[in-house]
Parts: structure tokens; C-alpha cells; sequence
């Protein structure tokens, strides 16, 4: 038998197998790399969901405390009440025996030209429809006009002064209020230059 090697390069093409391993090592060590850096980006965020989660858990445990807290603060009959209260308001509301746009009437066709109201809050005591206003002006003598002309419009009653603020401008701030009964008569503005109706005993209370 004949035994030999013929070729003078057995390997001929040994470089181009270099080159191709050196290539797949080279893409072995890239993907080495892109995979620790996406580990340690991943462990970087999960770091910062986990202290975010931490924080918002410790924020929710504390607000549940400061509720438990304000509740036991709360007296349980005078919530009871206010709620009670708030239910029959809405019922006369919702029993449309209560009109904004007529009690608006009423007060624009007799507050005085000097006087601006600030608020209106109606309320149900004991089956009385109260209604309590902020106005402002600049003389307390104008408010008890005011009072006078709610009442002989015939849509108040009991109205009284239960606040006055004196204001950084000169004026008062003063809170008003009386039993509601409805739109009442109309009533004839003044004539022009007119003084205003003296006020009654009560009033504003003012000195």
C-alpha cells in the first residue's frame, strides 16, 4: 500500500478558518459585553422601582394613619348631624322648592347700590330654610338697610348681622343671614337720590 501525503499545503485554507474564529470570538466578547451592560442596566432600575415602590408603600401607610387619626378626631354626632343636615338640603333642592334664580331676583332688586354680595349659603335648620350671606361695603348702615328691604319684600325673616370684618380698603366684610320664604312681592327701587331705609335694631350691630 502506498503511503504518502502528495500536497505540499495540507491546510491550504487554515487562515480563512482563523479569520472566521476570530470573527465568532470577536461576536462571542460583543455579545458578552451587550449582555453585562444590559444586566446592569436592569439592576439599576430594578433598584430605583424598588425604592420608588418603597416610598409610595410608606406614603400610603402613613396618609391611612393621618386618616385613622382625623376620624378619630371627628365626633361622631356632629358628623352625624352635618350629614343629615346636607341630605335634607339636597332634598329640598331636589324637591324644587328651593330656586337660586328666584332668590338672586330678590336680592338684586334690593341691595343697595353700594353694598356687594360675596356669597350666598343656604341651609336647612330644623326644617327652616336659612339663608346666610357675605356682603361688602363700605358703611355697616348700608348692610342694615339691605336686612330692611329683604324683609319688607316679604322674603325674609329674622334677618340679622352674625359678623363684620373691617378690610385692609376701609370696608366691611359682614355676614348676614335670616329665614328664607321665598321670592316674596316685588318691590319698587328707590327713586334716584333717595336716601337709604334706616336700619333696624337688628341690624348690623355695629357701633
Amino acid at each position: 500500500m502506498l503511503r504518502g501525503n502528495l500536497s505540499t499545503r495540507p491546510f491550504y485554507n487554515e487562515w480563512g478558518i482563523q479569520v472566521v474564529l476570530g470573527s465568532l470570538a470577536m461576536a462571542l466578547g460583543l455579545l458578552t459585553l451587550f449582555t453585562a451592560w444590559q444586566f446592569v442596566a436592569l439592576s439599576a432600575a430594578q433598584r430605583d422601582l424598588s425604592a420608588r415602590i418603597g416610598r409610595d408603600e410608606a406614603k400610603a401607610t402613613q396618609l391611612r394613619l393621618e386618616a385613622q387619626r382625623v376620624r378619630g378626631r371627628i365626633d361622631a354626632q356632629v358628623l352625624e348631624s352635618t350629614v343629615r343636615a346636607t341630605r335634607e338640603a339636597n332634598a329640598v333642592i331636589d324637591a324644587r322648592t328651593f330656586s337660586w334664580t328666584a332668590l338672586f331676583n330678590v336680592i338684586e332688586r334690593t341691595i343697595p347700590g353700594d353694598v356687594r354680595l360675596r356669597s350666598v349659603t343656604p341651609s336647612l335648620n330644623r326644617g327652616v330654610l336659612v339663608v346666610r350671606m357675605t356682603v361688602n361695603a363700605r358703611r355697616v348702615e348700608s348692610v342694615g338697610a339691605f336686612l330692611d328691604r329683604l324683609e319688607a319684600a316679604g322674603a325674609f325673616a329674622g334677618m340679622r348681622s352674625v359678623e363684620e370684618q373691617l378690610v385692609d380698603d376701609g370696608t366691611f366684610n359682614v355676614v348676614v343671614e335670616g329665614q328664607y320664604l321665598g321670592p316674596g312681592a316685588p318691590q319698587a327701587p328707590p327713586p334716584a337720590g333717595a336716601p337709604p331705609a334706616p336700619s333696624s335694631a337688628k341690624g348690623t350691630g355695629a357701633n
